[in-house]
C-alpha cells in the first residue's frame, strides 16, 4: 500500500491501542507502563512518524519514508503488546504464551523503534549499507535477547524470562546503550568531507542523531533517580520516562521532513543552534545526575551541600558545553575552521574590511571573493578598499544587516567563514561609515573654498588688484624718495595679502591644481626644483579630493627626500586601475623614513585613512625609501 495511505492506517491503530491501555489503567490495573502520561505521547509519538513517513515520500526521499514508516510500525507494535499486556496479562492474570509474549515485548520492545530510527536517519544521510545492516542486525539481536533473558518484574512477576540471569550482568546493556553513538559518529565523520548544502543536510541529521543519545541518558537517569536514589516520586520518574522515550519519534521525523523539503540552505545560520541544543540537553543531564548521584550520597539533611556542588558542576560544564559545541562545529566546517585560524592570526587590526576580506579569500580558497559594506541612510555601497560600487548581485551572502560577501562557490560553503568574521565586518562597516561622513564633509568643505576662491577672484581679488595698480601709478606720480618707499611698502604688503588670502581659500594647494589638475600642479612644484625629479603622472583629472590628498602626499615626500634622505633623485608615478589610484614617490636617499617618528608622515597617514586610502613606507635596496598611498577613486 502506497505511503501517503499511511496516516490512515497508522492514527486509528495507534489511538485504539492507547485507548485499551489506558482504560485498563483507569480500571484499576496500574503501573507506569501503561500510564496515561507514557501511553498519550507513544500514540502522539507514532502519529507524528506516520504522517512525516508520507511527507518524505512526497518530498522525493522514499527510502527514508519507508524506513520512517517502519519506526511507526514499531511503535504501534510496542503500543499493542502494552495494551494486551495490561488487558490480557494483568487485568485478566493470564500466564499462557501470548501474555509471555506481550510482557517479554513490552519490556523490551522500546529497543527496536530507537533503532530503526537510527537506520532512518543513516538512510538519510547516505551512509554505507554495512552500517545500516550493522546498526539494524545489532537491534534486532539484542532485542530479541532481552525478551529471553530481561526480568519483567511487578505486576508481571508470574511471568519469568527463559533464561534466568545474575544480578551481575545488569551492564551487560552497556553495549546496546553504547550502538547508539553509530549514527551520530558515522554522520559526523562524513559532514567535513561534504561541500555546499549537503553539508548542510549532514550536519542536521547528525545533531539529530544526538537525540537517541539524550533519550537513553535521560530515561536512565529517570529511572535511577526514580527506583535507585528516590530522588524522584514514581510519577516523576514515569513523566521522564515518558518525555524522554517519545521525544525523538517526534522530533528526529519532523527534522527529516524539513531537511527533505528545504535542504540545507535553510539550515546555514542554525545549523550551530541545533548543535548547542543538543550538547547542552546531555550537559545538563550530567548536572543534574551529578546532583542525585551527590544528594543520595550526602543524605536527605544535606541540602545546601548539594545545591552548592550542584551549581558548582553546572558552572563548569557551561564553558565545557560552548568548547563542545564549538570544536564540533569546527571540526565539521573546514571553511570556518581556517577563518577561525586566520582571524586569530590576524589580532588586532586598524583595517577590518581588508582583514575581513583576506580571511575571507584565504579560507574560501577563492581570490577574487570581495565585500560590500552598505553606507548609512542610502548613500551607496563600498567595498573593502573604499571605493565606491554598485549593489551587490542577488546570490551575495548577507554578514548581518549591512554587509555582502561575493564569491565563486555555495553560499552554505561561506556560511562558517561569515560568522567568525563578522565581528570585523561590524567594525568595516563602521570605519566605512565614518570614512564616508568625513570625506563627505571634506568635498563639501573643497566645494565651499572652490565657490569662495571664485568669488575672491570675480569680486575682493579684483578690487584688491585694482588697488595695487592704483598705488603704482602713484609710486610714478611722487618723485620723492620717502612717499615711493611709502607706496613700495604698501604694494608689497598688498601683494603679500592677496597671495595669503588665495591660499586660505584654497586650503593649502595651489590654485593651478584645482584649475588644471595634478598632472600639472606637480610640474609646477618640481620644476623650481634643483634636482631630477621625473614625473610619471596621468593627464586625466581625478576626483577633487584625490588629488588635493595626492598632492599633499607629493609634497611631503619630496620635502622628506630633500631635507632628511639626501636624495640626488626622485620619481614620482600616478596610477589608475580598478577604481584605485597609486601614488609612488621613490628617491635614492639615506632611507630611514618611519611614519611613527614624526608628525609629518603620521599626519599625512591619518589624512589618507580619513580618505579610505592606505599609505605605506619602505626602505629601498640597496638605499633609498618609497612611499606608497592607493586611494579610491570611484565616483
Amino acid at each position: 500500500m502506497g505511503a501517503p495511505s499511511w496516516p490512515a492506517i497508522h492514527s486509528p491503530a495507534a489511538l485504539t491501542a492507547a485507548a485499551i491501555a489506558v482504560g485498563t489503567y483507569l480500571s484499576g490495573f496500574r503501573y507506569g507502563g501503561n500510564s496515561p502520561i507514557f501511553v498519550l505521547p507513544l500514540a502522539a509519538a507514532a502519529i507524528v512518524c506516520s504522517f512525516c513517513a508520507a511527507a518524505l515520500t512526497r518530498a522525493g526521499r522514499p527510502r527514508t519514508g519507508r524506513w520512517v514508516a517502519a519506526t511507526c510500525w514499531a511503535l504501534l507494535a510496542y503500543l499493542v503488546t502494552t495494551a494486551v499486556a495490561a488487558e490480557y496479562a494483568g487485568a485478566k492474570g493470564h500466564t499462557d504464551a501470548l501474555a509471555w509474549l506481550a510482557v517479554t515485548w513490552h519490556a523490551a520492545g522500546y529497543i527496536l523503534p530507537i533503532t530503526l530510527l537510527q537506520v532512518a536517519l543513516l538512510v538519510a544521510g547516505s551512509r554505507p549499507a554495512w552500517a545500516v545492516r550493522l546498526v539494524l542486525g545489532y537491534g534486532i539481536a539484542f532485542a530479541l535477547l532481552a525478551m529471553a533473558v530481561l526480568p519483567v518484574g511487578e505486576p508481571y512477576s508470574r511471568i519469568r524470562p527463559l533464561w534466568e540471569l545474575p544480578e551481575a550482568a545488569g551492564p551487560a546493556a552497556l553495549p546496546w546503550m553504547a550502538s547508539v553513538l553509530v549514527a551520530p559518529v558515522l554522520l559526523w565523520r562524513a559532514a567535513p568531507a561534504a561541500r555546499g548544502e549537503e553539508r548542510l543536510r549532514l550536519l542536521v541529521l547528525a545533531a539529530c542523531a544526538l537525540v537517541p543519545i539524550v533519550t537513553v541518558l535521560l530515561c536512565a537517569l529517570a529511572a535511577a533517580m526514580a527506583g535507585g536514589f528516590g530522588v524522584l516520586t514514581p510519577a516523576a520518574g514515569e513523566a521522564a520516562l515518558a518525555v524522554g522515550f517519545c521525544a525523538p519519534f517526534a522530533v528526529c521525523p519532523l527534522l527529516l521532513v524539513a531537511v527533505a523539503r528545504h535542504g540545507g540552505a535553510r539550515w546555514a545560520g542554525r545549523v550551530p543552534s541545533l548543535i548547542g541544543l543538543v550538547v547542552g540537553l546531555l550537559f545538563a543531564l550530567l548536572v543534574v545526575a551529578a546532583g542525585a548521584v551527590l544528594g543520595d550520597l550526602l543524605g536527605a539533611g544535606a541540602v545546601l551541600p548539594v545545591v552548592l556542588v550542584t551549581l558548582a558542576v553546572a558552572a563548569l560544564a557551561v564553558p565545557l558545553d560552548r568548547w563542545v559545541v564549538r570544536a564540533l562545529v569546527l571540526r565539521t566546517d573546514p571553511v570556518r575552521a581556517r577563518a577561525a585560524r586566520l582571524v586569530r592570526e590576524a589580532g588586532e587590526t586598524s583595517r577590518p574590511a581588508e582583514t575581513a576580506r583576506d580571511i575571507l579569500r584565504a579560507a574560501l580558497g577563492d581570490p577574487s571573493a570581495g565585500l560590500a559594506l552598505r553606507l548609512p541612510e542610502g548613500r551607496g555601497w563600498v567595498d573593502a578598499d573604499g571605493a565606491a560600487m554598485a549593489e551587490p548581485p542577488p546570490g551575495a551572502v548577507p554578514i548581518g544587516t549591512r554587509a555582502y560577501l561575493m564569491h565563486r562557490g555555495a553560499a552554505a560553503d561561506a556560511g562558517g567563514g561569515v560568522a567568525e568574521v563578522a565581528e570585523l565586518v561590524e567594525r568595516a562597516v563602521l570605519q566605512a561609515a565614518v570614512r564616508e561622513q568625513a570625506g563627505r564633509a571634506e568635498s563639501a568643505a573643497a566645494e565651499e573654498r572652490r565657490r569662495l576662491e571664485r568669488d575672491l577672484h570675480d569680486g575682493v581679488q579684483g578690487r584688491l588688484l585694482a588697488l595695487a595698480l592704483e598705488l603704482r601709478m602713484a609710486w610714478r606720480r611722487f618723485p620723492d624718495a620717502e612717499t615711493r618707499n611709502l607706496l613700495t611698502g604698501a604694494s608689497d604688503n598688498l601683494a603679500t595679502a592677496i597671495e595669503e588670502l588665495r591660499a586660505l581659500v584654497a586650503g593649502n594647494v595651489p590654485e593651478t591644481l584645482s584649475r588644471h589638475g595634478l598632472r600639472v600642479a606637480l610640474a609646477d612644484l618640481t620644476g623650481a626644483i634643483p634636482l631630477p625629479i621625473t614625473l610619471n603622472v596621468p593627464a586625466e583629472r581625478l576626483p577633487p579630493r584625490v588629488e588635493s590628498v595626492a598632492y599633499l602626499v607629493v609634497c611631503e615626500a619630496v620635502t622628506n627626500a630633500l631635507k632628511h634622505a639626501g636624495a640626488s633623485s626622485i620619481t614620482v608615478d600616478v596610477t589608475v586601475t580598478g577604481g584605485h589610484a597609486r601614488v609612488s614617490v621613490t628617491d635614492d636617499g639615506s632611507g630611514g623614513a618611519d611614519p611613527r617618528a614624526g608628525t609629518g608622515l603620521r599626519g599625512l597617514s591619518e589624512r589618507v585613512e580619513a580618505a579610505g586610502g592606505r599609505l605605506l613606507v619602505c626602505d629601498r635596496r640597496p638605499r633609498g625609501t618609497e612611499l606608497e598611498v592607493i586611494l579610491p577613486c570611484g565616483s
